[in-house]
């Protein structure tokens, strides 16, 4: 009774801090704050009814769409089918015409210790006696005990795996029912499916157990090194298979950048004391200045202008920079977006009217072709360049090749001079830079910053700098 006390209390209490740690390893972000509270609700609605528990953690641990579907796919990874599913399945494999139960099975098991003296004394232990019993609570601290004497926690390879499981029931003392199976074999059939029967049940513990060490401890480490990869991966060499995984990447790198750059600012209200103002108020009060009058000093929000060549050669790298773009308009400031390929056209309105994605593809498919920068940036300056002044940033995404032909950079240098900082992002690599048909020497002379923006770890670096002055 005081083992069964101990698993009700302790051993739930570890596996849910277990599994926190799961999650957080699928870049949810929680708090020891939330970590008591998701106890204090697991503690609340227990442990038996899973449908309840999983609603009560996940109001408790996920805050956003995001994060429930994110909670909901770890629930179901980490704790496994429902257990009437589980009951499902067993009782259409066990209760087949030619299959004993398990009732049956353990009292075959005992007919046979009772027949053989030495069998049931090597038989003989607490664990053998909670499988045959069903006392799942006893089993539950035996298979932990077990994890602990092995570190099952110290596995990092899913190659590891069957090395655990092996290591586990060794520890666990399963050497004992694998002696008992190879005695009764040819003398006790019945006897020796029974035993057969209960070295499974104790499998099936352990490998779970296995199996949810390397979920927590090795799974997060290799998720984490195929983020990385992925992060310092070319945008133009990740294959389809990876595209939905490069979006959650992009979708983190927002949360982290929206939780550095949109806290809240304040805002001194005074400017410099205006004096003759001051003076003429001060008359009614004898010349004492009761109320300061101050310059009303008008900011200009800052603006951006982001050009991006959508022809074939850069149009996986255009996509994700609107996309990151697109995430981050909570707190950018006043963003229009362009797209061109030979015309250009501002695309500002078709971002926002629709799922970005669809909007994406839209304006690949209506301005996709062969580069002409000097016919995009006499767009530009129609368009735009009236528009531009000292508080402007201006960002173009470009290879800056244009077929051996002139680029009209005077149009790139008259940009310039009106903004306060033009951003030039080329996806190809530095070394590429001048060969063949690309302008970038003269580029990175009409520019104020040029680089190499092919990854979205480059990608995030520049939106971060980029936030970081705009908000200095």
């Amino acid at each position: 009774m005081a083992h069964a006390e101990r698993f009700s209390q302790d051993a739930p209490t570890d596996r849910l801090l277990a599994f926190i740690e799961f999650l957080r390893g699928r870049d949810l972000l929680i708090s020891p704050a939330d970590s008591l509270v998701a106890m204090e609700v697991a503690g609340l609605v227990g442990y038996d009814n899973r449908t309840l528990l999983k609603d009560g953690l996940g109001s408790a641990l996920a805050k956003s769409k995001f994060e429930i579907e994110v909670f909901n796919e770890a629930f179901e990874q980490y704790f496994g089918a429902p257990s009437s599913d589980k009951n499902k399945n067993e009782n259409s494999s066990d209760n087949t015409p030619d299959s004993p139960s398990s009732q049956e099975l353990g009292e075959q098991l005992s007919q046979a210790m009772q027949a053989q003296p030495e069998l049931a004394k090597n038989l003989s232990s607490e664990l053998v006696e909670a499988l045959q019993s069903g006392d799942e609570a006893a089993i539950a601290i035996a298979v932990e005990t077990a994890a602990q004497q092995v570190d099952v926690s110290a596995i990092k390879l899913l190659t590891q795996r069957g090395q655990y499981i092996r290591k586990m029931l060794d520890a666990l003392g399963e050497q004992a029912l694998r002696d008992a199976a190879v005695e009764l074999e040819s003398t006790e059939p019945a006897a020796f499916e029974a035993v057969q029967a209960l070295r499974e049940q104790l499998r099936n513990k352990v490998r779970d157990r296995v199996d949810r060490a390397y979920m927590v401890h090795a799974s997060g480490d290799a998720e984490d090194m195929l983020d990385e990869a992925l992060s310092n991966m070319s945008l133009g060499n990740v294959d389809q298979h990876h595209r939905a995984r490069l979006k959650r990447l992009l979708e983190r790198m927002t949360r982290k950048l929206a939780a550095r750059h949109g806290r809240v600012r304040k805002r001194v209200k005074r400017g410099q004391l205006a004096v003759p103002a001051t003076l003429r108020k001060a008359m009614a009060t004898d010349g004492i200045p009761f109320k300061p009058q101050w310059r009303k000093s008008v900011r200009r929000k800052p603006q951006i202008l982001i050009l991006c060549d959508v022809s074939g050669s850069v149009a996986a790298y255009a996509k994700f920079l609107l996309l990151f773009l697109h995430s981050l308009q909570d707190i950018l400031p006043r963003t229009r977006s362009f797209a061109f390929s030979s015309n250009l056209g501002e695309v500002t309105e078709t971002l926002r009217a629709l799922p970005v994605e669809i909007a994406i593809e839209r304006v690949n498919l209506k301005y996709g072709g062969a580069t002409d920068y000097a016919r995009a940036f006499e767009d530009f300056a129609s368009l735009a360049m009236a528009d531009i002044n000292r508080v402007t940033t201006v960002i173009i995404l470009g290879d800056a090749r244009n077929n051996n032909t002139d680029p009209r950079l005077d149009l790139l240098a008259e940009i310039r001079s009106k903004c306060r900082q033009l951003i030039w992002l080329n996806p190809e690599n530095q070394r590429s830079w001048g060969t063949g048909d690309s302008e970038m020497p003269g580029v990175i002379r009409n520019c104020d910053v040029a680089a190499e923006c092919s990854t979205l770890k480059q990608l995030e670096r520049v939106i971060d700098d980029l936030l970081a002055q705009l908000n200095s």
